[in-house]
């Protein structure tokens, strides 16, 4: 009897070490971990925006490798037995790996999952590190390019040193190829240009020099490329992709999200990982049993505070926090002090304040002592929070004041 159950016991371990040994060869070949030094290139796609990067640095494109070289997976399905089981949603981003000009895998990439035509990988641990490094290179690489949507409810606003913009006779509108396109007369006076526009030759003349300048007639008016003309004037010129918003700015805009991030460093972990005698958790100051009553977001820039109270909300923030991946954990004395505070977020817990930290950068949170690298999911939240907020109640002013 024991040399039976010895026996078995022995069947079961092998069965467990080839149902593991599979899945490390199915992920060294889905991934095609022997060929990634031929690696020349990677195409990430956002599919929600149509935003595309490429990743050609030799440093990043063997990040990206190290990444899912360390990744661990739960499990690995065909995709032909997942589609028969499961609703199939398409990915957040699709990456597409090149060899010189040719392409040689192409993958897609959830929160829970990764996959391609033949096999689907369900990583061990949340949250999937390389559903946010795709997120992160998307953040750190994109040209915020114009796009619109009629949807969405900011159209077509432009925003002059952070002032808006109002067009009291002629409302603005979006040219597929150039734009926003706004009255020529109002923009002329308001960037104090003085300029000429010839519609039939499509120039403008600033100063004595001529240039090209898309426009055109609608009811009467000319109507001009408002971020082309910004630009011959001078100024720097930023399309906020996620308000629908064209920036027009004097000096170099101070705001970080539109600068180049930081590279993601060399440490992983999540919030129950240790750095040194820190964790994410211990700095926050939270308890895992007790929500959040109340957190308040202050925009370092603008000075808007908002108040968040809402249950399903805090909800979120806490999840969203809980789940983020800490890439970082460093003391204060480490690093050269940021100028620039893009938030203060201030946590309560049964109406006190656990903890208050600063938003450096798109993805760094510190306070006196300690400096937190982490990724993007949690700062992508409170930015939309708040520069919603902020965009609506600066329209109410608008419209009082227009």
């Amino acid at each position: 009897m024991k040399i039976i159950k010895t026996l078995l016991t022995l069947l079961f371990c092998m069965l467990c070490s080839t149902m593991v040994f599979a899945i490390e060869i199915d992920k060294k070949q889905f991934f095609d971990l022997e060929n990634s030094q031929k690696t020349t290139r990677i195409e990430v796609l956002e599919r929600a925006s149509g935003n595309k990067v490429n990743i050609v640095d030799e440093k990043e494109l063997k990040k990206t490798y190290e990444i899912l070289e360390k990744m661990k997976f739960s499990n690995a399905i065909t995709y032909d037995a997942y589609k028969r089981a499961n609703k199939v949603n398409t990915g957040n981003y699709i990456m597409k790996f090149y060899q010189n000009d040719t392409m040689v895998k192409e993958m897609e990439i959830t929160q829970e999952m990764i996959y391609n035509k033949d096999w689907v990988l369900f990583p061990e641990e949340k949250p999937n590190d390389f559903y946010y490094f795709a997120k992160y290179m998307i953040l750190t690489k994109q040209n915020y390019k114009k796009s619109f949507l009629e949807s969405d409810f900011y159209n077509n606003m432009i925003l002059l040193e952070d002032n808006a913009v109002i067009f009291p006779n002629h409302d603005n509108y979006y040219h597929e190829q150039y734009g926003i396109m706004a009255e020529f007369e109002i923009l002329n006076t308001v960037l104090n240009a003085n300029a000429i526009y010839d519609v039939v030759t499509q120039t403008v003349n600033i100063d004595d020099i001529k240039n090209t300048l898309a426009g055109e007639i609608k009811e009467n008016t000319i109507y001009v490329d408002a971020e082309q003309f910004a630009k011959l004037l001078g100024y720097r010129t930023v399309w906020d992709n996620t308000l629908k918003i064209l920036s027009i700015q004097q000096q170099i805009n101070d705001n970080q999200r539109w600068e180049k991030l930081r590279g993601i460093p060399k440490i992983y972990g999540n919030i129950d990982t240790l750095f040194g005698d820190m964790s994410l958790q211990k700095f926050l100051n939270i308890e895992k049993q007790q929500p959040f009553t109340k957190v308040v977001i202050k925009n370092e820039k603008t000075n808007y505070t908002t108040t968040i109270t809402d249950e399903q909300q805090l909800q979120q923030i806490y999840d969203i926090l809980y789940y983020t991946t800490v890439y970082q954990i460093e003391k204060q004395y480490n690093q050269a002090d940021e100028t620039i505070h893009r938030y203060s977020v201030t946590l309560y817990q049964n109406e006190k304040a656990v903890k208050t930290f600063s938003i450096t950068s798109e993805n760094v949170i510190k306070d006196e002592h300690y400096r937190v690298s982490m990724s993007t999911s949690f700062f992508d939240w409170i930015y939309r929070f708040n520069e919603t907020a902020y965009a609506k109640a600066l329209l109410e002013i608008w419209k009082i004041t227009s």
